[in-house]
């Protein structure tokens, strides 16, 4: 069951019918918390991805399929990642995290629905030792787009993103990303996958995008809910 949570944990910072970005309680600004000076200076936003991608979440285990019954009910079935100027919203539909919040400072931050707690992680650090990036094409294709591939190899993981390369998402933003390797997907994607497959030694988690909608992000869905902030390993206790 360790092995279980370590794996729900990593995932959970790994990523990421129609859904809305739901508005929280009231909130304080974090927009204050602007990304660090190096990162903000000179930033254009006007040509990258602004807006709401859903998708459909299956886990497919390898082995024993018990070891990851748990993970549906943690995660759910359905992802709503909306993105907006350098930051990202990960909303897990009918799953235990309510969402998660990468904003300009680099750091995530993690709410789950039964605790009233705010749980953040800095968005530098990634345990898995980096292998290798490779771009290639494809013959796929998600809702009619034309899919290219970036290929992400670690000694945890594996991970396969498909996009449309016609969707623009600017590499600077993410480029202290280190977390999932999210830097080394953006340097050679440029764009938002639409298409993803993160396979570890016993599981398969597929990503697929069934709603593509772009749209002007209100500044209000980036804003932190007025609560307790406490780093990650106080949850997981690592």
């Amino acid at each position: 069951m360790r092995i279980v949570l370590a794996l729900i944990i990593a995932m959970v910072f790994y990523s990421c019918g129609e859904q809305e970005v739901k508005e929280g309680p009231e909130v304080v600004d974090s927009t204050a918390i602007e990304s660090d000076s190096e990162q903000a200076e000179s930033v254009e936003y006007e040509d990258s991805f602004e807006g709401q991608i859903t998708y459909t979440l299956k886990f497919q285990a390898k082995g024993d399929a018990n070891e990851f019954a748990a993970l549906p009910e943690v995660f759910g079935d359905t992802l709503v990642v909306t993105h907006s100027k350098g930051r990202y919203i990960m909303q897990y539909i009918n799953g235990k995290i309510e969402y998660i919040k990468y904003l300009r400072d680099n750091y995530q931050y993690r709410k789950m629905v039964w605790i009233d707690t705010l749980y953040f992680t800095d968005a530098v650090f990634e345990k898995a030792n980096y292998y290798s990036g490779l771009k290639s094409a494809t013959d796929s294709k998600v809702l009619g787009r034309d899919l290219n591939m970036v290929t992400i190899t670690t000694d945890v993981f594996k991970k396969f993103y498909y996009y449309d390369s016609t969707l623009f998402i600017d590499p600077k933003y993410y480029r202290k990303h280190n977390l999932g390797y999210d830097n080394k997907y953006y340097e050679l994607a440029e764009s938002p996958f639409l298409y993803a497959e993160i396979v570890y030694d016993r599981l398969k988690v597929i990503m697929e995008a069934v709603k593509i909608e772009e749209k002007e992000i209100p500044e209000r869905y980036f804003e932190l809910p007025d609560l307790i902030t406490k780093p990650s390993h106080e949850l997981t206790g690592e």
